[in-house]
């Protein structure tokens, strides 16, 4: 991959990759987020299907790592600031910032010309980024793909019933494959792994996620023709995350199905509000996958994408 640097931050180099054919100012130009747990390399196989497929658009496609992430092995140079404590360095607003520049780098646009309209496709706390640059830089994307946003507006432990809340009953957790110990260790296995005080190889701080987007259908994002941008919210498929949470954190799949699965979809239907109603098609489901979308079902991600181009496309 090569590398570039940011006006902002000199000292620093981030790696992109950028694929396809240069494009005029009238043009697509889709931007992959990512999230924590995944690098850039992660989207190459989905890109590929794309490329490969027999759709109409064959759009530039950019790929990054942010700092501290895949390729990119500098540290952002907001986190040697005095008083920075390690590990909670910069914050989405920084990313955000820093997402921005790097377009400014790696596809300037000629001065005067209209700026090139976007379609960000994002996987799990990389929507929160998405959202904010929609946000932050209003009429530049006009297409959202999210796949499996994480719960910004509260703690994935918040959708379990507290142990600590007046009236828990134990009856409403235990199950066959769950005893009130087993309970106990998950939540706090919730806690330790995944709360957005946890810090990150990154250095990204999340814990200012619930401030910056307290609603998941708020603030609506505007496109580049005044109505709200075109919009596909995908989740996990329910038993496929079950797995998926039992396998890599023991999380007994009673919970997950009870708690964790109900709260997620109830989150990512509330995202159908970032637009119009008519420019959305209700929370998609990716068959097979679990959190981490674009490893597990690639194919998929390519065709969601490919009719996301053509709404976007047909657009004027």
């Amino acid at each position: 991959m090569p590398f570039v640097s940011l006006p902002s931050k000199p000292q620093a180099q981030i790696a992109y990759d950028l694929s396809g054919p240069d494009q005029d100012e009238q043009s697509v130009l889709v931007v992959f987020i990512n999230g924590l747990g995944l690098p850039a390399a992660s989207w190459k196989p989905a890109i590929a299907m794309l490329q490969a497929s027999g759709g109409a658009h064959k759009p530039q496609m950019l790929t990054y790592d942010r700092f501290g992430q895949g390729a990119t092995t500098a540290r952002d140079p907001l986190d040697e600031r005095p008083g920075k404590e390690p590990g909670y360095g910069h914050d989405f607003v920084d990313a955000t910032k820093d997402l921005h520049e790097l377009l400014q780098a790696v596809v300037p646009q000629p001065q005067g010309s209209q700026p090139r309209r976007l379609i960000l496709v994002a996987a799990s706390i990389g929507v929160h980024l998405a959202r904010l640059y929609a946000h932050h830089y209003p009429r530049q994307v006009a297409g959202l793909l999210i796949l499996d946003s994480n719960v910004g507006n509260k703690e994935l432990s918040d959708l379990w019933p507290s142990s600590q809340a007046p009236g828990f009953d134990p009856k409403d957790v235990v199950a066959d494959d769950c005893t009130l110990e087993q309970y106990h260790e998950a939540c706090a296995k919730l806690l330790k792994m995944l709360s957005s005080d946890v810090k990150s190889p990154e250095g990204l701080d999340r814990r200012n996620v619930k401030k910056l987007l307290p609603e998941p259908g708020a603030p609506k994002l505007m496109g580049p023709d005044g109505k709200g941008l075109w919009l596909t919210v995908v989740g996990h498929d329910p038993e496929a995350f079950a797995e998926e949470s039992l396998k890599m954190m023991k999380i007994p799949r009673s919970l997950t199905t009870r708690f964790s699965n109900p709260g997620w979809n109830e989150y990512n239907e509330g995202l159908l509000g970032l637009t119009d109603k008519d420019r959305s098609h209700g929370v998609v489901i990716a068959p097979g996958s679990g959190h981490f979308i674009q490893k597990d079902n690639p194919k998929f991600v390519a065709a969601q994408l490919e009719e996301l181009l053509d709404r976007v496309m047909s657009t004027k």
